[in-house]
């Protein structure tokens, strides 16, 4: 079913919940309906099971159909066998919504794989959605309010539970939440429609997610695109990032996406910070929900000792946040109050007896001039020990200046003993607060790199999806023609034949000219060079007729089954840089295109970029330029630039052909593309077509 977004509000303010399944009738009437107060409203519950009863007052429906009153959400815990039969009742009074708490369904098998589409069958026919099954009620849990909080609140969706609660117990770091959403096994209401749901909600400044797998390209995009539209960075824990899950590929191209490259592809395209652990993902969020946007880069360093701002130093540079140096003015009034043997210059170290010696009043103005100078977009304050006679002034003092300066402060507290004076200062303070140098440059760098990108932001418009007529009559044919099918959509490939013979050789060479390349012809020796099946440079008729000769041999002797249908006489292309071009598939988001440094030494190399359809010609450029291998087409080293145009030019058509074959291609390898030097465009050198069903269409 199509989600509206108002479904949402109605879902998480319901006029009316049933509770049906097991009811523990040995609490007190009194206990019951605190519980069910504090989830659900008071007054807006009412208790299901056929067993019928009460626990004091409190009537105990035997069928939802009983119940007096308008009822929005069923929350079943029942067994599930009986859930979708539930669903059905639920559908006949009028339910909307069906939260299912039990458990036993595709995570336990094939059997509960059955009663979970039975599930999800019972909602589409009777118009209820349905949250999870095998999830719980904490989306209905009050989190508690954060006295004082600074910036905003975090929205929350996860595929787990469990991974759920330790990123909201952050409200212990002075963190705020507006809600924890676990999905469950998503049987309807998915994870992407909860990231749209806090997009438009006005209490979530972030939202934050631990993910497992998304079920809908179209939804998450739509998502994304509102979280963007509202203003509101996603930050996501997405697991699958190693290659084991991955399926083996006959092309390049296969090999090196990866099992998740095309999803770096798309949050690339929408910003979507990525991070590794929960630990990451409650760190970074709350540096955006607590900064909030629009703050400037400069780290301005600050710590008690010099091995200290020496780790922070380092640790800034590692992930890329800049920590530039001090104006002199600024480094003069340092020194007023810190001895001269001691760097100030940026990272400033205060020697440690300072904090014990000087008045608050020199300690704070201290930190004030850090903050006042102009390259300092905030101020980072380390505190790698728990020492009260430091620590604790230095938490007063960061209380007292929160407010005060103009720009942010922010913490590490880089200790494992936490029940100190000092950490519940920082705690008060609200600023955002982290447990080591590494996570918050990391946050830090996530955070300058969200905000350089935002304006890009963009909602990117579908390709046009049309096959050309010769494209189908090539891919139609008994064999297809793979090299008509990529003319057909504009790819510029080289100049080649088909021979049959060594005879047939010699003919195409003296057509196309010499020098010329002389490769196999089968779809079943998919890495020609990899099999000694490619002779290059072949300069005359006579060595031609023999390089055809020697290929056929070595071919039919290495594989006496292959399909073999001659030697292909390619033009011989000299100069220019070798790239990679192809396209992948990606189960849920579907084509995706990859530009990468080629050559036979592509898969060495590994340097790739990935992106999921639609994409646009900023992304074609943006996925050029973040390759290793970009300066080999800038010019470097003395070498002339690159005809860039022209590769983006190969990327957009070979975009325009995955979205117009869509499920009918597995694959495309385009390696190597030889760029020539600046306006002088690209040639497609060799190509490899898998399709969906078949063998590989070799070209």
């Amino acid at each position: 079913m199509a989600q509206r977004r108002v479904d949402l509000e109605e879902f998480f303010h319901p006029d009316g919940v049933a509770v049906i399944g097991g009811v523990d009738r040995a609490q007190t009437e009194d206990a019951l309906r605190a519980a069910m107060d504090s989830r659900w409203g008071q007054g807006n519950w009412h208790l299901v099971n056929p067993k019928g009863g009460s626990i004091g007052s409190v009537p105990i429906h035997e069928t939802v159909a009983d119940v007096p009153g308008p009822v929005a959400l069923a929350v079943l815990s029942t067994p599930p066998a009986a859930c979708a039969q539930i669903v059905d009742e639920c559908g006949a009074v009028g339910v909307r919504y069906a939260l299912v708490f039990s458990s036993g369904f595709s995570e336990v098998g094939p059997e509960g794989a059955k009663l979970e589409a039975e599930l999800g069958e019972a909602g589409l026919r009777n118009g209820i959605r349905i949250f999870g099954p095998n999830t719980n009620t904490n989306a209905f849990e009050p989190v508690p309010e954060v006295p004082g909080l600074r910036g905003g609140k975090i929205g929350v969706v996860t595929q787990s539970g469990h991974n759920g609660r330790p990123i909201v117990q952050g409200v212990h770091f002075g963190i705020g939440f507006s809600r924890q959403v676990p999905c469950g096994n998503e049987v309807d209401l998915e994870v992407s429609d909860f990231i749209e749901y806090f997009a438009y909600d006005d209490d979530t400044a972030v939202i934050a997610g631990y993910i497992e797998g998304f079920r809908s390209a179209d939804k998450l995009r739509t998502a994304l695109e509102a979280a963007n539209a509202q203003h509101k960075p996603v930050v996501l824990l997405k697991i699958g990032a190693t290659d084991a899950g991955s399926r083996m590929a006959s092309s390049h191209t296969g090999h090196l996406t990866g099992s998740d490259a095309v999803i770096d592809g798309l949050f690339e395209q929408y910003g979507v910070v990525r991070v590794r652990d929960l630990d990451e993902l409650l760190e970074t969020a709350a540096l955006f929900a607590k900064l909030g946007p629009d703050v400037g880069e400069g780290a301005g360093l600050y710590s008690i000792s010099g091995g200290s701002s020496t780790l922070m130093a380092e640790a800034a540079e590692l992930a890329g946040v800049s920590a530039p140096e001090l104006a002199e003015e600024t480094q003069k009034k340092l020194h007023r109050h810190i001895p001269r043997y001691l760097a100030v210059s940026n990272p400033v170290d205060n020697g440690g007896t300072f904090i014990i010696t000087q008045p608050a009043e020199i300690r704070r103005q201290v930190i004030r001039d850090i903050d006042d100078d102009p390259v300092v977009g905030y101020t980072v304050i380390g505190i790698t020990g728990a020492v009260p006679s430091m620590s604790d002034p230095l938490g007063d003092d960061i209380v007292a200046l929160a407010d005060e300066v103009d720009k942010p402060i922010i913490a590490t507290w880089n200790s494992f003993k936490v029940d100190e004076v000092g950490f519940d200062r920082l705690v008060e303070s609200g600023i955002p607060l982290f447990r080591s140098f590494r996570g918050c440059f990391a946050a830090l760098s996530a955070y300058h790199r969200y905000q350089r990108h935002r304006s890009t932001f963009r909602v990117r418009p579908p390709l046009l999806a049309a096959v050309p007529k010769a494209a189908e009559a090539a891919l139609g044919a008994p064999v297809s023609d793979t090299g008509a099918v990529l003319r057909a959509f504009g790819l510029p490939l080289v100049a080649s034949d088909v021979a049959a013979s060594p005879d047939d050789a010699l003919r195409a060479a003296e057509r196309i000219s010499l020098p010329v390349a002389v490769k196999i012809c089968s779809a079943d020796f998919p890495h020609k060079s990899d099999a000694g099946l490619v002779v290059l440079g072949v300069d005359t008729l006579d060595g031609v007729e023999q390089a055809a000769q020697l290929i056929l041999d070595r071919a039919r002797a290495s594989a006496p089954g292959a399909a073999i249908d001659g030697v292909e006489i390619q033009q011989m292309v000299s100069g220019g840089t070798e790239m990679i071009v192809g396209v992948t598939r990606d189960p849920t988001l579907g084509p995706a295109v990859m530009v990468g440094t080629g050559g036979v030494f592509a898969e060495v190399l590994a340097d790739t970029s990935v992106r999921p359809l639609p994409l646009d010609k900023a992304d074609a450029y943006e996925m050029i330029q973040s390759l290793k291998g970009f300066p080999l087409l800038d010019g470097a080293r003395g070498r002339p630039p690159a005809d860039v145009d022209a590769l983006v030019d190969v990327i957009m058509a070979t975009a325009t052909l995955a979205a117009a074959l869509d499920d009918r291609l597995a694959e495309l390898d385009l390696n190597p593309v030889v760029v020539l030097d600046r306006g002088q465009g690209a040639v497609v050198v060799d190509h490899l077509m898998v399709l969906a069903v078949g063998n590989p269409v070799d070209g």
